[in-house]
């Protein structure tokens, strides 16, 4: 792992959290029998996973201040010197129905500048992460974006359905033999892309501008963003 201490602050507390989100995606196949239950289920262990992550992570760095993303919300830019943005599930949805594709992240910024970022998916136990200037990572390997070069080869995912239909109704994919995927997680989405599992991540969003944390990933990892200024 890199030496880091941002790094290595951030790993621990999403990993410590993240023990008891793993025992709560086993609880949730005894709920869905019950909507009510289930939401609030899902709810109390966003709570918890909120609360275990913040109270590690205050404890380490006293001076950053913490901004928490509710669920897929979009968050305002912030102008703290330090400050760290969490997504404690991200993939609520996938996650309240049992589907094992969430994850958990956090990215420190500096001067509004990203110089830490760590993923983790719980159920695959697999760490992401990227320190500015210093490669991408994935548990101790580093981690590449994809090489591949034939359209017909690439697996292209959609951050949403919607653009999805866009996408289709202007026929593109009409000419190009793809693999086609949403997966519901954006998170685990860009993480998958800067390791190169993924060819092509399509959004609407701004990754920047919304402070995804695999933004630092993908630059790190060798990755080309593409922003459509139309």
């Amino acid at each position: 792992m890199l030496s880091s201490s941002n790094i290595q602050v951030m790993s621990n507390a999403i990993l410590k959290a993240s023990k008891n989100l793993r025992r709560d995606f086993g609880e949730l196949e005894k709920l869905q029998n019950s909507r009510t239950n289930v939401k609030n289920f899902v709810e109390n262990s966003f709570l918890n996973t909120k609360n275990a992550i913040f109270d590690e992570l205050k404890n380490a760095r006293p001076d950053w201040t913490f901004y928490f993303q509710q669920y897929e919300d979009t968050i305002e830019k912030k102008h703290d010197d330090k400050f760290c943005l969490i997504k404690p599930i991200s993939g609520i949805a996938n996650f309240s129905k049992g589907i094992s594709y969430f994850a958990s992240s956090a990215i420190y910024y500096n001067n509004f500048i990203p110089e830490a970022a760590v993923i983790y998916d719980p159920i695959k136990d697999e760490l992401f992460y990227s320190e500015k200037g210093r490669g991408a990572f994935v548990n101790n390997s580093r981690i590449r974006f994809s090489s591949t070069k034939n359209l017909a080869e690439a697996i292209f995912v959609f951050d949403k359905r919607e653009l999805f239909l866009k996408v289709i109704d202007k026929g593109f994919f009409s000419k190009v033999d793809s693999e086609i995927r949403i997966f519901g997680c954006s998170c685990l989405d860009i993480a998958n892309l800067a390791s190169g599992r993924i060819d092509c991540y399509i959004s609407e969003n701004k990754l920047d501008e919304i402070l995804e944390p695999g933004f630092l990933l993908i630059q790190e990892a060798g990755g080309i963003i593409h922003q459509n200024k139309a």
